[in-house]
């Protein structure tokens, strides 16, 4: 837990919003509200827990943080920030990315390919696990396809 409070902290101070030169609307930038809150995988692995919990920011970037208990022990664990790249056209959802952190040395950065009010897939072909990844809400189930060309794993997750 203690973790947990850690990691929305640094995420709230380190992200300021932008400079007041931006003047598109809200509702101009791609909605990824659906992806909120505290999840919890329904389709681990016996003897596993996983959960992803997603919180916006005050600079319309989305922050996510998934990890994987096994018998109280942390086992897997990732950082998320869906986020516009540089300061181009934020309305254009071809301008986002999904940045992987805490899984290998560099971040991970996975460009949005392809978006809908429900839905988003991020591509980076040059990494080796997983080249796609698909986030979709189907009724009250946030569903995540994680994939390459030879291998996919399916997560279903419910509200917590």
């Amino acid at each position: 837990m203690r973790y947990y409070i850690l990691f929305v902290l640094v995420f709230f101070v380190a992200c300021k919003p932008e400079g007041s030169d931006t003047k598109q609307s809200s509702a101009d930038i791609p909605n990824f509200r659906w992806l909120i809150g505290d999840w919890q995988r329904i389709n681990d692995e016996e003897g596993k827990i996983t959960y992803e919990k997603w919180l916006p920011t005050h600079a319309g970037i989305y922050l996510g943080h998934g990890y994987t208990l096994a018998q109280n022990d942390t086992v897997f664990q990732e950082r998320l920030a869906l986020k516009p790249v540089g300061k181009s056209d934020r309305a254009n959802f071809k301008n986002w990315a999904l940045e992987v952190t805490g899984v290998n040395e560099e971040p991970t950065v996975f460009r949005l390919q392809d978006y809908t009010d429900s839905s988003f897939t991020v591509v980076n072909l040059k990494n080796e696990f997983p080249t796609h990844i698909k986030y979709y809400i189907q009724q009250d189930t946030l569903k995540a396809i994680v994939r390459n060309a030879e291998w996919s794993i399916d997560f279903a997750f419910v509200k917590n």
